[in-house]
């Protein structure tokens, strides 16, 4: 960088993506399929090339950097990859494993320039000042309150068996709900009573957890006003089931990861079907705009004329 400062966070984890590359032996390191949106282009990269938004969580006190966040970060990736083992060698769910892989999907719910950009827009609406590294600490503690969030809702490991594998992207947990035959992408936020919560793990597991009336009402009882150390605990069962994507599901899971896909999706292989299919719903379409967005998903930048949810035909039973 031009001013010496090493930058090491990105918005997908490198751990995250190893599980999509391409382990190609003609390559001195992992390679991964990334597909663009903008340009429709497709080429295998290596992994740590693959970066979304770098330097996005530096933090800076008295002018130098504090990689407090990072540190946080690189903890919640690599608990999660301990966890993704395991859950790909199907032995039992751990605690920690459960733990590790509800903080990564609050992570990465949470952790992308855009929800840094919806942060900003509704504190200027209100007029209130802010600092641009007390943001990013803020994000921590959004996290933070996900992780109970998620493990009140019914969870699904859903492996994937069949020849297709699964895709992911540069914003791979997606917050969607079901809307007849179709799903919305835009527009859900944790008050849905419909709110479905999923995220490709591997080309051959995905993590599909939905709204319960224990994680909605868990969600409403909230109170941020109450210190955590004055608040009373409460207990409650994680529900983790498991089970097998036939592969019509693999399809719908692969069509509502793309829609929420910012500029990139990743693939461990690339052919024709898939071109095709990202031919007819990725490349050239639009970054994916909530409702309540004025600029896309993603992109704190880019201006976006769509202003409503983002609807994708297509049928989806759940697992």
């Amino acid at each position: 960088m031009a001013d010496g400062q090493k930058r090491r966070m990105h918005t997908v984890p490198e751990g995250y993506l190893e599980a999509f590359a391409v382990h190609d032996p003609a390559r001195r390191s992992a390679g991964i399929w990334r597909f663009d949106r903008t340009s429709g282009q497709s080429k295998m990269l290596g992994v740590g090339q693959s970066e979304v938004e770098k330097d996005f969580y530096t933090v800076f006190r008295d002018g130098n950097p504090d990689t407090g966040i990072e540190d946080i970060f690189c903890g919640i990736e690599g608990d999660f990859c301990k966890a993704r083992n395991a859950l790909l060698e199907r032995t039992p769910l751990l605690k920690e494993h459960r733990t590790a892989l509800a903080r990564f999907i609050a992570a990465q719910l949470l952790r992308t320039p855009r929800f840094f950009q919806l942060m900003q827009d509704g504190l200027d609406a209100e007029g209130i000042s802010y600092e641009r590294d007390d943001l990013k600490g803020a994000m921590l503690v959004l996290i933070d309150r996900w992780i109970p969030r998620l493990a009140r809702m019914s969870a699904v490991l859903a492996y994937n068996d069949t020849g297709l594998p699964l895709l992911t992207c540069d914003n791979p947990a997606v917050m969607w709900k079901k809307n007849g035959d179709s799903f919305i992408c835009g527009g859900v936020d944790q008050y849905d009573p419909e709110l479905v919560i999923s995220c490709p793990i591997t080309p051959a597991l995905a993590f599909v957890a939905y709204q319960t009336h224990e994680s909605l009402q868990a969600v409403h009882a909230e109170r941020h006003d109450i210190p955590r150390a004055e608040r009373v605990p409460g207990t409650f069962v994680s529900h983790v089931d498991g089970g097998t994507l036939p592969e019509l599901e693999v399809k719908r899971l692969n069509q509502i990861c793309i829609s929420n896909a910012h500029r990139y999706v990743y693939a461990s292989y690339s052919d024709k079907p898939l071109l095709r299919f990202l031919q007819n719903r990725f490349f050239g379409s639009p970054a994916p705009v909530r409702s309540r967005d004025l600029q896309p998903i993603g992109s704190p930048v880019a201006i976006a004329k769509a202003t409503r949810p983002l609807q994708c035909s297509g049928h989806f039973s759940g697992s």
